[in-house]
C-alpha cells in the first residue's frame, strides 16, 4: 500500500465517521418529502442511483420494454442487442467488455461470478450466462470499465448488473415456443400484490436436440453430435414494504440441467466426447433489507447464499460442488449539500470441493467508500478506494478517481482512471487431473484503465455515445503445456506469462426516423498487445477486433418488428477460420389481441459459418461452430 493510496483511505472513511450520524438524521428528516424515480437514473455505475448525464462510465440500460418487444428468452440473446462481443463455447456464453472477458456480472448488486473455472473454452468468467432466466428481469444495467473499487475482484472490463422485476399487479402470463433442432420452451409467470406483500413467480423448461452448424471449408450443414440441452429455471422474489421507505425483499434462484458435454471440434469433424455430458444444479437465496428510498439511497444490509454442481461424464469425469456466503452492507450520507459519501462492507467466502483433487475455500472481507461532489459549472467528481483482505493473497488496495461534465440534460463528456484486480481461481491454483496440474505460485491479474467519453444528442432524434481507453494488465494468467515428468503425457499448467495492454473505443448512434422507425447503430474496435511471445490465448480472446451492429425497428398498431446485422472484421486467421463474418437476426412480433402475442424469430439468417471461440487446445481452427440458421415460433398469453 503505498502514501497516497493510504491517504485516500483514510480520509474517506474519516469523512463517514465524523459526518456520518449527523448525516443520517439531516436524510431522514427530508425522506418523504418527494417522490424518487429510477428511471433516469443508474444504481450499478455508483452503487447508489445517479442520473445518466452525472454518470463518468460508457453506460448501456436495456429496459424490460425492450427484452419484450424483442422476445428474447436467454440473457446472451439480450445483449447481443447492445454492441457486446459474446464468446460462444460449447457450454456458456460470455460477455466481453472493453474486450476483456474479466467481467463481473451481479443479480440486484449480488456477485453470480464464481473463482473456479466452470467454462469450456474460456478462462476467466466462472459464469454461465445462459443458465439465468429471463422472465424476472426489469432492466440490465451494463457499465464498460474497471470497478474493483467499488466490486472487488472480476469487475476488470466492467459490471452487467441484472435487476430483476418486482410485482406491481396481480397477472399470470403463460407462454411456449418451438422451433430448429426440436427446440421447445415452455414458460408460466405470476405476480400478486396484496397491501404491502408482493411475490413475482416465474417457471420455465426448455429443450433441444443436438444442432447443426455450416462447415467452413465444405460450405455443407452438419450436425454438431451431442449439443442438446435439457434445462429447468425456477425464480421467486418476494417483496415486504415496511414502515417508512424500509423494505425486506426475499429471492430464490433455481436452475437445473442436462447437457451434451461434445468437447472440441475435432480435424475430422467429430466431437473430442462423444458420449459426454453434463448435469449442473444451482441454487440461490438472498435476503435483503433496504432503506432509503425516497431520498434516492441504495442503502442495504444483504445476507446471501449460493450453491454451484457440477458433474461431468466425460474421459475427464469433472466432479465438483461450490458453494458461497456473502455478507453486504451499503450505506450512504449526504455530508453536505453538494457531497455524497457511500461506503460499505462486503464479506464472502467460496468453497470447491472437487471428489477428486480439491476441497479448498478462499475468504475475502472487504471495505470501500466513494466520495462524489458536485463543482461549479456542473462537474461532478469522485474519488473511491476499496480494501479487501484475501485469505490466500493478503491486502490489496484498488482506488479510482472520475471527472463528469453535464453540458446540458442530455449531454455530457468524462474521463476516469481506474484500478482493477483479478484473483486466480481455485481450480488454477489446486487443480490435480490427469490433464490440468494446479499452479498454487500465481499471482493476482492487476492493473489500471483510463477511459474518456461522451453522451450527447444531436438534434432529430440522434443521439450519440462514444468512449475510448487504455488499459494495462500485471501478471496476466495464460496456459501452457508442460511435460514435468517427461513421459510424453502433456497437461495444463497456469502461470503469470506477460503483461497485456487494450486500446480500443465504443460507438452507439440511434436515430428515430418517425413514430414508427427507429435505426441504430453501432461500432467497436479493440487491440490486444502482449508482452509475450509464449503466450497461448491473446488472440483467440480477441474475437472482434472490429465489431459493427445495425438494427432496424418498425413498431406501430399490433405489428412490432427489429432487425440486426451484426458483422466482426480483423480477426487473426491462425485461430479462426475466417478473417470476418456477418449474421442477420429478426424478430416479428404480432399482437393479435390485448392479451395474446406471437411470435417469429430467425438467428443467422445469413447462414454464416464463424467462430466466436477461436482455437483453444490445438492448431485446428473451428474448434466451437456457432449455429447454422435457425427458426423459432412462439405465443404468449397473459390471462
Amino acid at each position: 500500500m503505498n502514501k497516497l493510496q493510504k491517504q485516500v483511505l483514510c480520509s474517506l472513511l474519516g469523512s463517514a465517521l465524523l459526518f456520518g450520524l449527523p448525516a443520517v438524521s439531516s436524510a431522514e428528516e427530508t425522506a418523504g418529502s418527494q417522490e424518487f424515480s429510477l428511471d433516469e437514473y443508474v444504481v450499478t455505475a455508483n452503487r447508489i442511483p445517479v442520473k445518466q448525464t452525472e454518470i463518468a462510465a460508457h453506460v448501456t440500460v436495456i429496459t424490460r420494454e425492450e427484452i419484450e418487444k424483442g422476445g428474447y428468452t436467454s440473457v446472451p440473446e439480450i445483449l447481443k442487442k447492445s454492441n457486446i462481443a459474446l464468446q460462444q463455447s460449447r457450454s456458456a456464453t460470455v460477455p466481453l467488455l472493453n474486450g476483456d472477458d474479466r467481467v463481473l456480472i451481479l443479480v440486484d448488486g449480488r456477485k453470480m461470478n464464481w473463482s473456479h473455472l466452470v467454462i469450456s473454452g474460456n478462462d476467466h468468467p466462472g459464469i454461465v450466462l445462459d443458465q439465468l432466466g429471463v422472465d424476472n428481469i426489469e432492466r440490465i444495467e451494463i457499465v464498460r470499465g474497471p470497478a474493483s473499487s467499488l466490486y472487488g475482484s472480476d469487475a476488470v472490463g466492467g459490471v452487467i448488473n441484472i435487476i430483476t422485476r418486482k410485482a406491481d399487479s396481480t397477472q399470470t402470463t403463460a407462454a411456449s415456443e418451438f422451433g430448429s433442432w426440436g427446440f421447445r420452451r415452455y414458460n408460466l409467470t405470476t405476480q400478486g400484490k396484496t397491501g404491502d406483500i408482493s411475490y413475482f413467480l416465474t417457471a420455465e423448461k426448455k429443450k433441444q436436440d443436438d444442432l447443426e452448424y455450416k462447415d467452413p471449408r465444405t460450405g455443407q450443414v452438419k450436425t454438431l453430435d451431442n449439443t442438446y440441452f435439457d434445462q429447468e429455471f425456477v425464480t421467486l422474489r418476494l417483496d415486504k414494504e415496511l414502515e417508512g421507505d424500509r423494505s425486506l425483499s426475499l429471492q430464490f434462484e433455481h436452475t437445473d440441467g442436462e447437457a451434451g458435454f461434445g468437447g472440441p471440434l475435432k480435424s475430422d469433424g467429430t466431437v473430442t466426447y462423444p458420449t459426454g455430458y453434463t448435469t449442473t444444479k444451482n441454487n440461490n437465496i438472498a435476503l435483503t433489507y433496504q432503506w432509503g428510498k425516497d431520498r434516492g439511497a441504495n442503502d442495504l444490509f444483504r445476507f446471501y447464499h449460493n450453491e454451484y454442481q457440477v458433474i461431468d461424464y466425460n474421459s475427464l469425469a469433472a466432479n465438483y460442488d461450490l458453494t458461497a456466503n456473502g455478507v453486504n452492507w451499503q450505506q450512504s450520507w449526504k455530508l453536505a449539500q453538494n457531497n455524497t459519501l457511500v461506503g460499505g462492507t462486503d464479506w464472502r467466502q467460496e468453497k470447491l470441493e472437487d471428489h477428486e483433487s480439491i476441497d479448498k475455500a478462499f475468504t475475502t472481507g472487504a471495505i470501500f467508500a466513494e466520495d462524489r461532489w458536485k463543482l461549479p459549472h456542473e462537474w461532478t467528481l469522485s474519488a473511491g478506494t476499496r480494501y479487501d483482505n484475501h485469505s490466500q493473497y493478503g491486502g490489496k488496495l484498488t482506488s479510482r478517481v472520475t471527472a463528469n461534465r453535464e453540458i446540458n440534460s442530455t449531454s455530457n463528456v468524462y474521463a476516469s482512471w481506474g484500478q482493477h484486480v483479478k484473483n486466480p481461481t481455485l481450480a488454477q491454483l489446486y487443480s490435480n487431473t490427469l490433464y490440468w496440474k494446479g499452479n498454487p505460485d500465481l499471482k493476482p491479474e492487476t492493473g489500471e484503465t483510463v477511459t474518456i467519453g461522451l453522451n450527447t444528442e444531436l438534434g432529430d432524434g440522434t443521439k450519440l455515445q462514444a468512449s475510448a481507453y487504455h488499459s494495462k494488465i500485471k501478471d496476466a494468467l495464460d496456459w501452457r503445456w508442460q511435460d514435468w515428468n517427461g513421459d510424453g503425457n502433456p497437461f495444463t499448467k497456469y502461470i503469470n506469462v506477460d503483461d497485456e495492454e487494450r486500446n480500443g473505443l465504443d460507438i452507439s448512434l440511434i436515430k428515430k426516423l418517425s413514430p414508427q422507425w427507429n435505426v441504430s447503430g453501432g461500432y467497436s474496435y479493440v487491440k490486444i498487445e502482449s508482452t509475450s511471445v509464449q503466450t497461448a490465448t491473446v488472440a483467440n480472446r480477441n474475437s472482434q477486433p472490429n465489431g459493427y451492429r445495425l438494427n432496424v425497428e418498425y413498431d406501430q398498431d399490433k405489428w412490432n418488428t427489429n432487425l440486426t446485422l451484426r458483422r466482426a472484421t480483423g480477426r487473426d486467421i491462425t485461430k479462426f477460420t475466417s478473417r470476418s463474418y456477418t449474421t442477420l437476426d429478426m424478430v416479428v412480433n404480432y399482437k393479435m389481441t390485448a392479451d395474446t402475442r406471437v411470435s417469429l424469430k430467425g438467428y443467422n439468417l445469413t447462414n454464416e459459418a464463424y467462430e466466436t471461440v477461436g482455437s483453444y487446445w490445438s492448431t485446428t481452427t473451428g474448434e466451437y461452430p456457432m449455429p447454422a440458421r435457425s427458426f423459432y415460433v412462439g405465443v404468449e398469453h397473459k390471462m
